[in-house]
């Protein structure tokens, strides 16, 4: 009489994240048959809300970083201006009041607008996961296991956030990434949706996307070609969409 094969037990967190970057699909063993985890999205996105607050920093303490978001910030307005939404008198009174905030109101607004952006990026994108999987895929897995696929792979995330930082320390420039942004980043233009698309094209975010497609097939028990479709589709709506919205540098 054969042997019943016990179920592979739940990875444990600091397992999944050394598998993550070593064995990608190892990262999600047991993801389907386990109960939801809450720390497993928590704890990278406190960590990326942590890289975020710093960034914000460096942006109040180094006067050439300031300088350049200020400009940024009166680039955008004066396409508003030009579009006819406010005037050019709302549009200099709004830059006087930018030029004259102080570090911590700065802060204040960063770590307030920090929150409420990466809630919605972790909780927006594990709800197209959420749907992909339920419609396209058709797995029978809750929302809680979709936020588990999202924030294990969101640690990709995190090393190319930590890799950005270090490239906007070394490039002295807010619009430094290891993306195809490089490619004009000595004429780097906020306002030029081309640029921004270039800046979507982040390596990172396209390993991310793997990884995602690797824990759809875990979770769903489909194939790979197919999770791996899904993750790249839905990463195909989000670009511009984001750029639309807005949420690209």
């Amino acid at each position: 009489m054969q042997e019943q094969q016990p179920p592979s037990s739940p990875t444990s967190q600091l397992s999944r994240i050394v598998n993550v970057f070593t064995s990608p699909s190892d990262a999600f063993e047991g993801i389907a048959g386990s109960p939801s985890k809450v720390g497993t999205w928590l704890i990278p996105m406190l960590c990326a809300l942590a890289i975020s607050i710093f960034i914000s920093y460096l942006l109040v303490s180094n006067e050439t970083l300031r300088a350049q978001l200020l400009e940024s910030q009166k680039q955008s307005m004066q396409k508003m201006v030009e579009s006819g939404r406010i005037t050019q008198q709302q549009a200099d009174m709004q830059a006087e009041r930018m030029e004259s905030m102080g570090g911590g109101m700065f802060m204040a607004f960063a770590v307030i607008g920090s929150i409420v952006f990466l809630a919605g990026y972790y909780f927006g994108g594990s709800l197209f996961l959420w749907l992909g999987g339920k419609f396209v895929l058709k797995s029978p897995g809750g929302y809680g296991k979709y936020l588990e696929v999202y924030g294990t792979s969101a640690w990709v995330g995190i090393l190319g956030a930590v890799i950005t930082v270090l490239m906007i320390l070394g490039m002295n420039s807010m619009y430094a990434s290891p993306s195809a942004g490089l490619a004009v980043l000595s004429e780097y233009d906020p306002t030029n949706h081309t640029h921004r698309f270039l800046t979507s094209l982040n390596i990172f975010s396209v390993w991310q996307v793997l990884v995602i497609g690797l824990g759809l097939s875990k979770l769903s028990g489909k194939g790979l070609g197919m999770s791996l479709g899904v993750a790249f589709v839905l990463w195909l709506i989000w670009v511009p969409a984001s750029i639309f919205l807005g949420l690209t540098r």
